[in-house]
């Protein structure tokens, strides 16, 4: 792959299915909206645990001609968000002035099209934790993770942005830090959901993203690039090419030779996604373009 295509991409920081997930707001809400839905629609049993639904897969059959076709595409992890209307208590734990008001713009974003504020506070108790480690690359706690202590202590990030500098340019900056949040929010990587056909070249992969500037193991490269998750506990449809949670990949990865397009902003269908997972209280208005 060319240098100039060597594309950064985050990796995720998903809790084990050995450490138990944070109980605070999970448990409490979204656990129980989660195990209901999946009950009141396949009959699976109610003490299944989230462990047994996100798994790796393989490529699942086209959706049903049938299905409804307005629903957004975006994926989402139903046990990982928020509760709708949230404060998410954001504290930068390093990082210059510069820095710092770009990520604060960039995040706000998601507020015009999702009922959750994102605030920026000086509280040990934030639950996102904000780091810009060069040593470290950039990434995020999937959602509610970021309240498990025993996976992210207090004293250490929920999020890291490992190449934003002052210099760094808009475009990157919004690229990046939207994506993070999306992560924060409790989305995945669209290049992980069930619906995704990418038609992977798995040894160009292992021989791209094993060399810099990721230097992952191939265990990495499994997680992080070629496993998708199981359909249970997710929201999503078909994939959208035009994700923020989707990152440029060239087309010598693919066997058909088809890459995809560097994603600067949110699409029209993140929008809608997240509007739909986060809904506005009743009466507001809903802002989707």
């Amino acid at each position: 792959m060319p240098e100039e295509k060597k594309l950064r991409i985050c990796f995720d920081r998903v809790i084990p299915e050995t450490v138990d997930p944070a109980k605070a707001i999970r448990q409490r809400v979204a656990l129980s909206r989660y195990v209901s839905a999946v009950h009141a629609k396949s009959g699976a049993p109610k003490t299944a645990s989230f462990g047994e639904h996100i798994k790796k897969i393989g490529r699942l059959p086209d959706l049903n001609a049938n299905d409804p076709v307005h629903t957004a595409r975006m994926a989402l992890i139903n046990l990982k968000k928020w509760e709708d209307g949230h404060n998410l208590r954001c504290r930068f734990l390093d990082g210059d002035d510069t820095q710092q008001q770009k990520v604060v713009e960039k995040a706000k974003i998601w507020e015009q099209y999702a009922r959750i504020t994102i605030g920026f506070v000086d509280d040990a108790d934030a639950e996102v934790r904000i780091s810009f480690s060069a040593d470290s690359g950039s990434w995020s706690a999937i959602g509610t993770d970021c309240l498990n202590a025993d996976y992210f202590p207090a004293y250490q990030p929920t999020m890291n942005f490992g190449w934003l500098k002052d210099d760094t340019q808009d475009q990157e900056y919004e690229r990046v830090v939207v994506h993070e949040f999306g992560h924060a929010l409790g989305c995945i990587h669209e290049h992980q959901a069930p619906g995704e056909k990418l038609n992977w070249d798995t040894a160009a992969v292992y021989a791209a993203f094993s060399g810099p500037p990721n230097f992952w193991s191939k265990d990495d490269i499994d997680h992080n690039i070629l496993e998708k998750y199981s359909p249970q506990g997710l929201s999503f449809t078909q994939f959208d090419p035009d994700s923020i949670m989707l990152y440029q990949f060239d087309a010598s990865l693919f066997t058909d030779h088809k890459g995809t397009k560097l994603n600067t902003h949110l699409s029209d269908l993140d929008k809608k996604m997240i509007g739909d997972m986060y809904p506005p209280a009743a009466g507001a208005a809903r802002k989707v373009a």
